[in-house]
């Protein structure tokens, strides 16, 4: 985060779609996570997926925390206004897409009346027990954000607020975390998967990063969560005179056709298990083994995770 100055380096932000913004933190811990922004008129109320590292480093001589950014600054992907000022007296819904800490760290600027915070039912001990270790903040040293889940979610659920249909509906898609979610836009048709794939390599080739699990993961539960969600996506794009559904994700990738995407990291995953993908890395991490596959060449994909991951997988399916 060296040379960083002002907000607009800190986060940068453009829209996705009508209604919908992506930000781009630029955190110290290099994890440049996708915070996605939803703004509605009526009801009143902005909803955020994810809400990325808590802002910017008070010892390197800036901060800058999410709230602030979207309530303050004037964003030119919104014509030069904050995403939500102060002034239009929003609400807000946090869909917590998982609670690895790259994605919840910034809960700690949202603990208001107005807040609620979603995340899915699926399992819901794995954030309410040894949150530090489950949401990796023990790892790398930092305090484990408190916060309380105002609204579990089940699978499949289609989202109101107040009464009101938000025309969003949630997919449980355990595999990465037990607590993966994934979120579908109804009127943008665009579905955001959270942290269960992304592109390898960032615009303009910045950085890279692979498709990480941690110790927590499941490839038997994981392959499950593609299938249904490259289900969901081809029963939405045999809707007549619809755009084909496209997909945001955790990092790197906001927006690219979802069934291409979807088969391309089926493929993937089926190849690493099967043995037909090379292992260009290993390290000992939380006391077991934990490896990168990465084929020759520039793939546009990369996965790092423990190797038992694979072999379970390798026997179960």
């Amino acid at each position: 985060m060296a040379g960083i100055s002002s907000r607009s380096q800190y986060f940068t932000c453009s829209r996705l779609n009508a209604t919908t913004f992506v930000i781009q933190e630029n955190d110290k811990y290099g994890e440049h996570p996708f915070i996605y922004v939803k703004i509605y008129h009526d009801p009143r109320l902005v909803v955020i997926a994810d809400t990325g590292c808590g802002g910017g480093d008070k010892d390197r001589g800036f901060y800058c925390n999410l709230k602030d950014y979207i309530e303050t600054y004037p964003a030119p992907a919104n014509h030069g206004k904050p995403l939500n000022p102060l002034k239009a007296e929003r609400g807000y819904l946090i869909i917590c897409t998982h609670c690895h800490y790259d994605h919840i760290l910034g809960l700690t600027h949202f603990q208001t009346p107005s807040t609620r915070i979603l995340a899915s039912s699926y399992d819901k001990s794995f954030i309410e027990e040894n949150l530090p270790e489950h949401s990796l903040c023990k790892f790398i040293d930092v305090p484990t954000p408190e916060y309380t889940v105002s609204y579990w979610a089940d699978d499949l659920e289609k989202l109101s607020f107040d009464g009101t249909q938000l025309h969003l509906q949630i997919l449980h898609t355990p595999g990465h975390t037990p607590d993966e979610l994934a979120w579908y836009d109804e009127h943008e048709r665009h579905l955001y998967v959270g942290d269960s794939f992304y592109e390898r390599v960032a615009n303009y080739n910045v950085y890279e990063q692979p498709i990480i699990f941690s110790k927590e993961g499941n490839w038997v539960s994981y392959m499950q969560s593609l299938e249904k969600l490259l289900r969901f996506v081809e029963e939405r794009n045999k809707e007549p005179d619809k755009a084909p559904v496209r997909i945001g994700c955790g990092h790197i990738t906001s927006s690219v056709d979802g069934v291409e995407i979807l088969i391309l990291v089926r493929q993937l995953f089926q190849d690493i298990i099967a043995g037909e993908v090379p292992i260009v890395h290993s390290e000992e991490k939380r006391g077991e083994e934990f490896v990168l596959w990465k084929a020759a060449g520039e793939p546009r994909f990369s996965v790092a995770a423990p190797k038992r991951l694979a072999l379970e997988a390798a026997k179960a399916l």
